[in-house]
């Protein structure tokens, strides 16, 4: 089971495609959804910065559709756990 995306992000004056895994095998191997958002997370962020860009909650919310408020609160909670979480126009 492998899901990849390509995902085009504006990146400045130019257009970028992005190619993300937004479902691995390795994402069965943790409990709740939660857990695995938070993996894909930070699996699609890493993903996103070695290719030269990074994405936006704006960008997150659609790749994974979930609401701004979750994703907030998992990255909130990924920060807390002393994970670096690169999110364009975020802190």
């Amino acid at each position: 089971m492998n899901g990849r995306l390509i995902y085009k992000v504006e990146e400045g004056q130019r257009l970028m495609s992005l190619n993300l895994t937004v479902c691995d095998e390795e994402d069965l191997s943790h409990g709740s959804l939660s857990e695995i958002r938070r993996k894909r997370i930070l699996r699609i962020l890493q993903e996103a910065k070695e290719q030269g860009c990074l994405l936006s909650y704006k960008d997150l919310k659609l790749i994974l559709l979930s609401s701004l408020a979750t994703l907030k609160r998992d990255i909130s909670y990924l920060r807390k756990q002393g994970m670096e979480v690169l999110i364009k126009n975020g802190r």
